[in-house]
């Protein structure tokens, strides 16, 4: 599967900007893109942006290790 994906450029293009478009919905919908919360993760108050990251840290961390043991 993967190999086709090497091959296919503007496949990788378009999966690219569905992931990206994916992880903005869902940052949109975690609230990390509001002018307080960001602010107040600045101030060390609201925690919210690094519950958010690690949470698509650890995604990421696990997706990459199931797809390399395919």
């Amino acid at each position: 599967m993967l190999t086709n994906l090497h091959s296919k450029n503007g496949l990788q293009l378009l999966l690219g900007l569905l992931l990206g478009i994916a992880f903005g919905f869902l940052l949109q919908k975690g609230g990390v893109t509001y002018y307080d919360v960001i602010i107040d993760q600045l101030l060390l108050k609201d925690f919210t942006v690094v519950k958010i990251m690690l949470t698509a840290m650890v995604t990421g961390m696990i997706g990459v290790h199931v797809l390399v043991s395919l």
